[in-house]
């Protein structure tokens, strides 16, 4: 049989084409017709989102008679999603009415994957594509992966090790639910019957905790914990954690992690009227239920409820999922959030990316360009004959100029050894999401090293450079090793080694030393960042108190102190420099690095000379080269010290 060939489409009248899936019994062919519609005549369709899954394009479509090749995610997803002649498990018998999903706009059958220039044209008009279909259809898989997912992990449908569920907390549970009320009160919602004569009884169970979470109970007055036996035989307690499973199971799977689902979910939602349904083989679930798990996490789990935590997890497994699932949810009603005040911009998408994945790496920024402001998405042509490292550049440019500010660089590459798209050292890679050094974001208002000093922008930089207006404080002298302030006393290892260097002279302030190794900062009850103030220094001065001269374990006391500890014991590298300026940087560092007050940075900069480089900046300037090392906390110019009226700025090149 032939294979399909596409028809050309013209991308200056917005056409797209729509594919009609053909009734068919299960085991049938799946077969389609595409069809060529102009987008602004408004065509009937609804739009398929999905993770395509392995790279391999082994599975057979029937298009128009023709053979079209589709990975095994989109062929199982038009299989289930396509009008059925009889329902399963009949012999025979009419198609279901209103169980169909009959014309859809998926991107591998609708786009001409191997026409690079119809790619791009396409992409360009996914906006349009998704706000004008009638419902979004979320593929997640079939039961039976999820499944076999879960033995991968060793969550099996048995729960033999409930790791987190001990003989003591199912007494003291039982206890406390005797101590509260009458022992038979709570109806089994589900049961070891249900699990073992139904096939299909942990999907269900899954289905029907998502409603018991959407009733906004406290954990002991959840319908399936009514065992009061006392004993500490779990069989009462497997049905719960078979269903719960099988419900992170499905909030884990390869789709929540796609760049491209967060614009399809945002852009379909904002305008259908029908609601997103998740489809895991022929069970469908709406996308709007699910958020009850992140209700419900966050009100209870983490709030009036946490002491029960273990209990409702049952393992260690299902509680990362739990975490997991949670953090996909919160994600997408947060960016839905940022959508609907149009503040959705670079700088959120580049947050946005964290622990998402993208087949194509010039999908971390096509994925989410339609959600973006005109002016940016402007900017940002799509055109996937760019090299990665062309766009990821032009990218970061745009975060920088949108906020006239590179505060943003803390997230660039750096001297990274791991940089397998050969960016400079300015520049964020966007396909690997990388944490900030520890410092306040962007927009915080901390610091300000460099005040009313905005980033200027150099309309002669080439394309794999960057053009800052600088401020030079000195090169780094002296570093400490990172794990020095892993064990025992931090502050009093900082002082052996400011010793050790010969300038314990100049540094006896162990205050100093705390602010360094806090960076200064710390967050509110009001989960923003602060300044440390003097009640603060006083709590780090109890701290370290109380780890010089007290036997007591910290967990005994308060849980700031704890959190104090955590922070102060993490690898830091601190540095000297040549003008006396102690600081604390990236564990890149190394001495010779240069430090600058920059415009349009809160927090100073470390580089690194690229000795014997210069590069012809303008008519009689020559301008260094350096790489970008990372921000830095340096005690005494974060609040604009080393800035004065006369100060003279030096331009240098960052490469």
């Amino acid at each position: 049989m032939a294979a399909y060939v596409y028809d050309k489409l013209d991308s200056s009248r917005k056409q797209i084409r729509i594919c009609t899936i053909h009734p068919g019994a299960f085991e049938d062919p799946v077969k389609c017709s595409l069809s060529t519609v102009l987008l602004d005549d408004n065509p009937e369709y609804e739009t398929l989102s999905y993770a395509w899954g392995a790279p391999v394009v082994d599975h057979t479509v029937l298009v128009d008679g023709a053979v079209l090749k589709v990975t095994r995610s989109l062929h199982d997803a038009l299989r289930y999603l396509r009008p059925r002649k009889q329902p399963f498990g009949a012999v025979d018998g009419p198609p279901f009415e209103g169980d169909a999903t009959g014309v859809i706009w998926a991107d591998a059958i609708c786009i001409n994957q191997a026409d690079l220039d119809e790619r791009s044209s396409q992409v360009c008009l996914m906006g349009d594509i998704y706000r004008r279909g009638a419902r979004l259809h979320v593929w997640i898989g079939t039961v039976e992966e999820i499944r076999e997912g879960l033995r991968q992990e060793h969550i099996d449908t048995e729960m033999d090790a409930l790791d987190l569920v001990t003989p003591e907390l199912i007494f003291e549970f039982n206890m406390f639910l005797l101590s509260h009320e009458p022992p038979r009160s709570r109806p089994a919602v589900l049961s070891s019957a249900a699990l073992s004569g139904d096939v299909d009884a942990d999907v269900m169970g899954a289905m029907e905790i998502l409603k018991i979470f959407t009733e906004d109970k406290h954990v002991p007055q959840l319908p399936f914990f009514n065992s009061l036996s006392g004993d500490t035989d779990l069989e009462l307690y497997k049905p719960w954690y078979v269903g719960l499973a099988m419900l992170l199971g499905i909030l884990t799977q390869p789709w929540w992690k796609r760049v491209w689902a967060v614009q399809e979910v945002l852009l379909s939602t904002s305008t259908s009227t029908q609601a997103t349904l998740l489809h895991v083989s022929h069970f469908k679930i709406s996308l709007a239920s699910c958020n009850s798990v992140r209700a419900y996490f966050h009100q209870h789990l983490l709030g009036c409820c946490a002491d029960w935590y273990p209990f409702v997890a049952g393992s260690n497994a299902l509680l990362h999922r739990l975490n997991e699932a949670s953090g996909f949810l919160n994600s997408l009603k947060n960016l839905s959030r940022r959508y609907e005040n149009g503040t959705f911009d670079m700088t959120v998408a580049y947050h946005s990316l964290n622990s998402r994945e993208a087949t194509i790496p010039h999908d971390y920024i096509y994925g989410l360009r339609a959600l973006m402001a005109n002016s940016l998405s402007s900017t940002l042509k799509v055109d996937y004959r760019q090299s990665v490292s062309s766009l990821y550049i032009e990218a970061t440019r745009a975060i920088f100029r949108a906020h006239n500010s590179l505060e943003y660089i803390d997230v660039a590459v750096g001297v990274d050894a791991d940089n397998t798209n050969h960016l400079p050292s300015w520049c964020i890679e966007w396909s690997q999401h990388r944490k900030y050094n520890d410092l306040p974001y962007y927009g915080e208002g901390l610091f300000s090293a460099a005040p009313g000093h905005l980033h200027p922008f150099h309309a002669y930089e080439v394309s794999n450079t960057l053009l800052i207006e600088a401020l030079a404080q000195g090169t780094i002298i002296s570093s400490n090793s990172p794990d020095q302030t892993t064990a025992g006393d931090p502050v009093h290892a900082v002082l052996e080694w400011i010793e050790s260097i010969g300038q314990h002279q100049m540094i006896k302030d162990t205050d100093m030393i705390l602010r360094v190794l806090m960076r200064d900062w710390h967050i509110g009850t009001d989960f923003r960042f602060r300044r440390l103030s003097p009640q603060y220094m006083e709590l780090l001065r109890r701290w370290r108190d109380f780890t010089r001269h007290s036997n007591r374990q910290l967990n005994t006391i308060k849980s700031i102190l704890r959190d104090i500890d955590s922070r102060m014991r993490r690898p830091q590298r601190l540095f000297m420099t040549s003008h006396g300026f102690l600081g604390v940087g990236p564990t890149t560092l190394k001495e010779g690095d240069c430090l600058f007050v920059a415009k349009g940075s809160e927090s100073p900069l470390l580089l690194r000379p690229v000795h014997g480089s210069a590069i012809e900046g303008g008519p009689q300037e020559h301008f260094h080269k350096y790489h970008f090392v990372g921000r830095c906390y340096v005690h005494g110019i974060m609040d604009g010290e080393a800035v004065t009226a006369d100060t003279e700025w030096r331009t240098i090149c960052l490469s």
